[in-house]
């Protein structure tokens, strides 16, 4: 019995002594590799994500704003009045922002149909566009 009491005491230090060499979050992040890792799996994974959500909300400033709707609209809207201002003068911003819209149109039909039903309300633009050749929007209805 004594001995029985002796091996579990002994493999009872030895797994704990083992466990002591764990590496910091401070050494796994110094490393550039271990470091992507570490933010792709945790952003493949639902519950971690949900927890650094919750963290920012509540440690970083961002809770008020993320749940309002309103706001959202309103930092939308801002958004997408200064992506505008820098379209009217930088040609390859303007580019660059077509270019996105294109490709959410080719990976989302309910999108590009919602953009195609807007455009219907800028005749001159769909007039230009149509004078111009521009594809299927010869064949559109205005």
């Amino acid at each position: 019995m004594k001995k029985s009491i002796m091996y579990i005491t002994v493999l009872f230090v030895m797994v704990f002594f083992s466990q002591c060499n764990n590496t910091t979050t401070d050494d796994l992040t110094s490393n550039a590799d271990s470091r992507g890792k570490i933010i792709s799996q945790l952003m493949n994974n639902e519950t971690y994500m949900s927890e650094v959500m919750d963290s920012m909300k509540s440690k970083h400033g961002m809770s008020g704003g993320m749940e309002d709707s309103k706001n959202k609209m309103d930092m939308s809207m801002d958004m997408m009045s200064k992506m505008m201002e820098k379209c009217k003068t930088d040609t390859a911003m303007c580019k660059m922002m077509m270019d996105k819209t294109m490709d959410m149109c080719d990976q989302d039909s309910s999108k590009c149909k919602m953009m195609m039903e807007s455009m219907k309300s800028h005749p001159k633009s769909m007039k230009m566009m149509q004078d111009m050749g521009m594809g299927k929007m010869k064949d559109m209805k205005m």
